[in-house]
């Protein structure tokens, strides 16, 4: 247990750069980011730790803290519903709305350690109609550094891979290197990663045919899921559609989006002003 200061000076520290809040009752999840901290940064407690964050906090330091207190856990094909109803209802419904395009816009916009947009792009081609992934425009964002290295490197081990995609799935798209299982370049390559941070970055503006943003805002307070869904509806485009995770919704929020199901999925549609 660290002492009181310890929990809120860093508590604070990343709310303020993630908006992820650690209320008095996780602080024990703390616990274990601090002993990686003290191994990672060689210091030889928790207070020595705290004695130098509160000092200077180098660039370095900054990204370690903020990557172990994001949640990255992920898995493939994350309740398969969605991913299925994009690729069958969800396909059809975006030729009917938008027309004829060049791309499709897409962004993955917590993308963690790469699993959804890969598995958006597995699903669009093997669960519908064989969709043409040179349709798809596939942009992914994360605001942990350490979870996109692992995204841009497409490698996951054994257990990763059998958590969530179907077999036919890894056979199809991935190659087993030694113990672990490696995309195959053809699904890599279509997606570009980059790092952005919900609350703080530059949003674009009426770009984005379909966005993913799944089990992120329920580590948010309700002033800042506020923020990040406005922000997200301006980069969609009318017609446009927002996955969630199932426990998240638009309740309390006040922007033109519309709730619409979509298969067995439920997705949010913007409307046209």
């Amino acid at each position: 247990m660290a002492r009181p200061e310890i929990y809120k000076f860093f508590s604070e520290y990343v709310y303020k750069h993630t908006g992820i809040l650690y209320k008095e009752n996780d602080y024990y999840r703390l616990d274990s980011r601090f002993n990686t901290l003290v191994k990672d940064l060689e210091v030889k407690d928790v207070d020595e730790l705290y004695n130098l964050y509160i000092q200077k906090i180098t660039p370095a330091m900054h990204t370690a803290l903020i990557d172990l207190c994001t949640n990255n856990e992920t898995y493939f094909m994350r309740d398969l519903k969605p991913f299925k109803a994009l690729a069958k209802e969800g396909v059809e419904y975006l030729k009917e709305t938008f027309g004829q395009v060049l791309k499709y816009n897409f962004w993955s916009a917590a993308s963690s350690t790469g699993q959804e947009p890969y598995s958006i792009l597995m699903a669009l081609e093997s669960f519908g109609t064989n969709f043409d992934l040179n349709k798809i425009d596939m942009n992914a964002s994360d605001i942990s550094t350490e979870a996109l290295k692992k995204a841009k490197s497409g490698t996951y081990t054994g257990l990763e891979v059998q958590r969530g995609l179907p077999a036919n799935l890894l056979i199809k798209y991935f190659d087993q290197v030694e113990n672990d299982w490696k995309l195959k370049s053809e699904i890599m390559s279509r997606v570009r990663f980059s790092e952005f941070n919900l609350l703080t970055g530059v949003f674009k503006s009426n770009h984005y045919h379909v966005i993913f943003c799944r089990n992120v805002l329920i580590y948010q307070d309700v002033e800042n899921k506020k923020k990040i869904l406005k922000e997200i509806c301006n980069s969609l485009k009318p017609g446009g559609l927002l996955f969630m995770g199932a426990g998240e919704s638009l309740i309390g929020v006040d922007i033109p989006m519309k709730q619409m199901e979509l298969g067995k999925a439920y997705c949010y549609v913007k409307q046209s002003s």
